[in-house]
């Protein structure tokens, strides 16, 4: 049995009331789970190397030296062409959204972005041609997506057997995509009136070049939120128009694999211990592992609805699918050693690696007598990456027999596990809660989601998370020796050394532009 993946915890499921659980509701066994986790997408089509090759594509075929032609037909006169703009703006919202959360708006756009380019004659042959072949692999992606998701419904479906039921009266799906579609729909029309007077020509308080440059803006986000907000409504209000499959699963929302998210994992997966998909929704966050029915057919892409005894939510952005297999937790035993997590040698070499590119950066930049402009740039890059750079380099979490030492940016907290509270995983981080109202931040240790999904191992602090848990629900698994103990714990030295060196690079900097 497990706490959240961890091993040699025993933690049994708050049951669903007998009257919310009809008996011929199938259950969502492992081997049904298992069968829809094999299902999914191949690593190749993940979204962020399709989206880092059109960026790129784009931004050789539409260099700075060739925007203002490609807007404007000419270099000499700007007459905007309200097609481009429009071609711009789908161009904006596809990389930005709709290929990592709508593969089947952006399999419709991606032509549309590949034609729009490939009969510009002023952009050269080579770069045509790159902008068409990153459109069609991000459209072999997209494509791969929708055939992969298709199949996860069938088998969600066919495991759901032939029972179909009405969502109960309580549940309220009315705020899924409401706000999206409330803000975009205003400024979509907000773009069509920028568009219409850059086409015109119109000098009223901007020129139509800048009418144009607003247009394309607007265009993004107004596609962006009205896209989001109206794929959201419609997937709930089929829930709500018909009767839909149901399963019964077990659920924690928060205290998992990240306390903004739902871990949903198999009916017989009595531990919690593997989850089969995880999503935001609207229940309340508790870390509790509950019995629950879920409403609609889980795949990559879907909305769904979950009941569980006294609560009900929904989801709030689409189900995203797990490309690979989600690396499994470590299972520790007792032993004498304290135990310690911090960033891998290859972070660390990389944060060292960075260091030294800085000032090679800056003597070039010398050499070359670049414009101010482009040092103070290099100035702001290492200003905004002191934190991040120290954090990687100084966070550090050791466990003992007496508590916990929890190590941050630039503070550290000695944790004794009487007075320890709980762990939640935060925005790219964790909190340690302790005593009464104290706390231990350690912030910027846990790469993005998209990002942690295709890493083969699972990140150093979510690891450490796991553990504290499992260790602070069982103390027989905590380790029977004590580390090395300080009167008055201190960050590590190497973070300040860092910061250290980041300022005096900012000043050296400053002080040639």
């Amino acid at each position: 049995m497990s706490v959240a993946g961890i091993s040699g915890v025993i933690e049994n499921p708050v049951p669903l009331p007998r009257e919310a659980a009809p008996a011929e509701v199938a259950a969502w066994n492992s081997a049904d789970a298992g069968r829809w986790l094999k299902a999914r997408p191949a690593v190749w089509a993940h979204p962020l190397p399709a989206v880092a090759a059109l960026v790129c594509a784009l931004v050789v075929a539409t260099d700075a030296p060739r925007l203002q032609s490609y807007l404007c037909g000419t270099s000499d006169s700007c007459e905007p062409r309200w097609w481009v703009t429009a071609h711009l703006g789908i161009a904006g919202v596809l990389v930005f959204r709709w290929l990592w959360r709508l593969p089947l708006l952006a399999a419709a756009a991606l032509p549309l972005v590949a034609l729009g380019v490939a009969v510009q004659s002023q952009i050269p042959v080579e770069s045509r041609a790159a902008v068409v072949l990153a459109a069609g692999y991000a459209l072999a992606g997209c494509l791969h997506r929708l055939r992969v998701a298709r199949g996860q419904r069938a088998l969600a479906l066919a495991a759901a057997g032939p029972v179909r039921m009405a969502l109960p009266g309580d549940v309220d799906t009315s705020g899924r995509g409401g706000s999206n579609l409330g803000c975009g729909v205003p400024v979509f029309g907000f773009a069509l009136v920028a568009l219409a007077l850059s086409a015109v020509s119109s000098d009223w308080l901007m020129g139509a070049d800048e009418w144009q440059y607003v247009a394309v803006l607007t265009l993004v986000v107004g596609l962006n939120w009205g896209g989001s907000g109206l794929a959201g409504w419609h997937g709930l209000a089929a829930l709500r128009r018909s009767p839909s499959p149901v399963l019964r699963v077990l659920l924690r929302a928060g205290g998992g694999s990240d306390d903004r998210r739902t871990d949903v994992f198999a009916a017989d997966d009595a531990a919690g211990g593997t989850p089969v998909f995880s999503c935001r929704t609207t229940l309340p966050t508790d870390g509790t592992l509950r019995e629950a029915l879920l409403y609609g057919a889980p795949c990559a892409g879907g909305e769904l609805v979950l009941v569980t005894g006294g609560a009900s939510g929904h989801t709030l952005k689409p189900v995203r699918p797990q490309y690979r297999a989600e690396p499994a937790a470590e299972t520790r035993e007792a032993g004498a050693t304290p135990l310690r997590w911090r960033a891998g040698a290859g972070v660390r070499a990389m944060v060292l690696g960075y260091l030294a590119v800085l000032p090679l950066l800056a003597i070039g930049l010398r050499l070359y007598e670049a414009e101010s402009r482009y040092v103070h740039g290099l100035a702001l890059l290492v200003a905004v990456s002191i934190m991040p750079l120290v954090t990687l380099l100084n966070w550090e979490v050791v466990a003992d027999r007496d508590g916990l030492r929890v190590t941050g940016t630039f503070s550290a907290h000695q944790v004794p596990w009487d007075r320890f509270r709980g762990v939640s995983i935060e925005t790219h981080g964790f909190r340690v809660r302790y005593a009464t109202d104290r706390v231990a931040d350690v912030y910027g240790v846990l790469p993005a989601r998209w990002l942690a999904e295709l890493l083969p191992r699972r990140p150093r602090a979510r690891a450490a998370v796991d553990a504290i848990r499992a260790l602070a629900a069982d103390p027989a698994l905590r380790p029977a020796g004590t580390a090395a103990r300080v009167s008055a714990p201190r960050a590590r030295a190497a973070g300040t050394a860092a910061a250290v060196y980041c300022l005096a690079l900012i000043v050296v900097l400053l002080l040639s532009a």
